[in-house]
């Protein structure tokens, strides 16, 4: 009977820990996709050219690439429920600050408190779940957390769409404040802290700071290759300098104590191609997804809170079945899913490429649903074979490692996107000034979609490498 009461205890507590990372998930969904909703509208507040406001975005995932390893290891080598429950406090402080927002500038700073918060959040979130969960169950509650999380992809458009026509954008991020408070309050009553290890610890803070340092070269070189050209001495310097940073980082890896990444788990065929497929997915799905509220809005004339109900039929598909892909995932494994899904996410691409000023509402929906249909049978699956393939004690590096992965692909979406439609609009005939000014490419319908279809269906070739490495992971059920 004791045996019995202690079981019941233990599943009591662990659905707790999975409807708190699941709400947390879905606040931080929430506002990521409110806020891509109110880019165009940004742009006009601001008088902002596209490629400025996209590091409204490209910031957060900044702060989350450089840090979230970080933060995953440290929550495997000293206990994860303080830097989980911190996360949501910086997060909510970061959120209060961006609605207060005075310039562009002024919101990018703060998004950067708000990605340091959204860092802790998630490099801890999933492997709470993780380690909290039955091994037989991993699939089933990872595909909960990707259910509540586009819960909050369903709610962000919606919801940031009314509020933008309503309110205005400042409440997209004001509105989020007293939830993350209550996150942390939820998250400090249930959580259990780990007794903190007896060994001493040395902390990869310079392997931290190279990764950081990469990525923000990279894609700061990437953002202004467009508006400078390929020859442009600070470009050049800014790619050479990511180059050496990378190299340094992966030599800091290999000799450091306790690395942020052990490099080791790449040796794991399937770790290595999940994650490979991962970034490829994310990298294309980012950059279309990025593009979309600018064809609704500024072409076809919808408002933010039409916007928001045309871009949520992917999640409530996702919402449906991901808890379905995860509980296959547990019986079947992960290979075929996940090349299935990601094969179906490039259709809905292409569909959203082959857009027209003609298009139907069912032709606008149609691909949102493929989308998250192909996601809901990659996502889950995706990452419970990834964190099948490492032991405890590197769960938190695991997850780190995943939310790395899909941020950086992320980011290169976004970044990639702008400039290849950057160049785009001027190839097909648009002025610096009109480029730079995404209200006026209404004016001008022909080129924008020209150039909006050119950059979509660009970007969407290469998600055919997610499919490739889904199928080469082997067949090894999880």
């Amino acid at each position: 009977m004791a045996d019995s009461t202690i079981s019941a205890e233990q599943q009591r507590h662990s659905r707790l820990i999975l409807y708190q990372v699941s709400l947390g998930l879905a606040v931080v969904a929430i506002n990521h996709r409110a806020i891509q909703i109110a880019l165009p509208t940004l742009t006009h507040v601001f008088h902002s050219d596209l490629s400025f406001i996209q590091w409204v975005l490209l910031v957060y995932d900044l702060c989350v690439i450089g840090l979230v390893l970080t933060l995953g290891r440290l929550g495997d080598l000293f206990g994860r429920k303080w830097i989980y429950i911190s996360g949501f406090l910086i997060f909510s402080a970061g959120s209060a600050l961006c609605g207060l927002a005075q310039s562009s500038t002024q919101l990018i700073l703060f998004r950067v408190l708000q990605g340091i918060g959204g860092a802790m959040i998630m490099a801890n979130g999933r492997a709470l779940v993780t380690v909290n969960s039955p091994a037989s169950e991993r699939g089933k509650a990872l595909g909960f957390t990707s259910m509540a999380f586009h819960v909050g992809y369903i709610t962000g458009p919606t919801l940031g769409g009314f509020i933008i026509d309503a309110v205005g954008w400042r409440w997209v991020f004001f509105l989020t404040v007293p939830i993350g408070l209550a996150c942390a309050y939820f998250g400090w009553k249930i959580l259990k802290e780990r007794a903190p290890s007896d060994q001493p610890v040395q902390l990869d803070f310079a392997g931290a700071a190279y990764l950081l340092l990469t990525n923000i070269c990279f894609l700061y070189a990437l953002n202004r290759l467009p508006h400078r050209g390929a020859r442009d001495a600070l470009v050049i310097t800014f790619f050479i300098v990511a180059a050496v940073t990378l190299y340094l980082f992966i030599r800091t890896e290999q000799k450091a104590p306790t690395p942020i990444l052990s490099l080791s788990l790449f040796s794991n065929r399937l770790f290595t191609a999940a994650n490979l497929s991962l970034f490829f997915l994310t990298s294309t799905q980012s950059a279309v997804s990025v593009l979309i509220p600018f064809y609704l809005q500024n072409l076809m004339g919808f408002t933010p809170t039409q916007m928001g109900w045309i871009l949520i039929g992917g999640s409530v598909v996702i919402i449906v079945l991901a808890p379905v892909a995860g509980r296959m995932s547990d019986r079947f494994g992960s290979r075929m899913l996940c090349s299935v899904g990601a094969a179906i996410m490039i259709v809905g691409q292409y569909f959203i490429g082959s857009l027209t000023l003609q298009s139907t509402i069912f032709q606008m929906v149609m691909p949102q649903i493929l989308i998250g249909l192909g996601w809901a049978l990659f996502n889950s699956p995706n990452q419970s074979a990834i964190m099948g393939t490492v032991p405890r004690d590197k769960v938190g590096a695991a997850s780190g490692m995943t939310l790395t992965t899909a941020r950086i692909g992320g980011a290169m979406g976004i970044a990639i996107s702008g400039a290849v439609m950057t160049y785009a609009l001027g190839a097909n005939g648009l002025t610096p000034e009109q480029i730079e000014s995404p209200a006026s490419w209404a004016a001008a319908p022909e080129i924008f979609l020209k150039s909006f279809s050119f950059t979509a269906h660009w970007i969407n070739a290469f998600a055919i490498f997610a499919v490739i490495f889904a199928a080469m992971r082997g067949p090894r059920k999880d």
